[in-house]
């Protein structure tokens, strides 16, 4: 196993190993398969069972710490949408001790009524591991939705 590693301090930071991405992306696609079929408790499974877990999204309310707070979240976005799935793209996954965090790019495919859209949105996710299984300790999500060269400044 090929190991790229670099130091944060005194500890050593590892660009995941094969195996390591495929269990930590593998937690982000059962998330995804959890959300789309609406599965509550499978997707809440997922997270780390601690009051602080936390899940951002990219509205300025979609600030969620907790389990509850992450439930209400969820199902205030089911209310709002009929149909939804992810495709991922690109990824980076780093790994220290019994930490990981990883950054994604994908698509969202949604339904609400007529209305159907497709957006790219960038995940970003520290992952604890937890009994022997990864789970989600932070999760955040975004939408990129102009690019750089058509923005004059970052103000805009």
């Amino acid at each position: 196993m090929e190991i790229t590693s670099r130091k944060l301090g005194r500890e050593i930071a590892v660009y995941a190993s094969a195996s390591i991405e495929a269990e930590v992306m593998g937690v982000l696609r059962h998330f995804a398969d959890a959300y789309s079929n609406r599965d509550k408790e499978r997707l809440l499974e997922l997270f780390l069972p601690d009051r602080d877990v936390l899940f951002l999204g990219s509205g300025q309310d979609e600030r969620c710490v907790g389990p509850m707070a992450i439930w209400n979240q969820i199902r205030r976005e089911w209310d709002q949408i009929e149909t939804s799935r992810l495709r991922f793209g690109w990824r980076s996954v780093s790994l220290m001790g019994q930490v990981a965090w990883l950054a994604t790019d994908c698509y969202a495919y949604i339904e609400s009524g007529y209305r159907k859209a497709e957006l790219p949105l960038r995940i970003s996710a520290v992952m604890l591991e937890h009994e022997g299984q990864w789970k989600i300790a932070q999760l955040h999500y975004s939408s990129p939705v102009q690019p750089e060269e058509e923005v004059d400044t970052c103000l805009e």
